[in-house]
């Protein structure tokens, strides 16, 4: 199996490695690892996604022509509401 996992997968992987060494050695040995981590990307990048989508819905959402800045500051705000969310419902669990 080849390893496709981006950013998801790695912060996985390295949680594993640091907080849960038994259950990185037990998927590890059955080969299941870069299957887990494969799979923990994907399922990340879609629940990334479709976060991002339903906070860019709520109001208020500043636009460029409001300020730039004030429009990058609500994005990088709710970039860090969604990757706290992957980290509490995937990354942790």
């Amino acid at each position: 199996m080849k390893a496709n996992y981006g950013k998801w997968g790695m912060v996985r992987r390295t949680f594993l490695e640091n907080h849960r060494q038994e259950e990185y050695n037990l998927l590890r040995a059955e080969g299941k690892l870069i299957l887990h981590l494969n799979e923990l990307d994907k399922q990340a990048r879609n629940l990334w996604e479709t976060i991002m989508e339903q906070l860019e819905r709520q109001p208020p959402t500043p636009t460029p022509p409001q300020g730039t800045m004030a429009w990058v500051q609500h994005q990088n705000g709710l970039r860090a509401i969604a990757d706290e969310q992957i980290f509490n419902d995937l990354i942790y669990e």
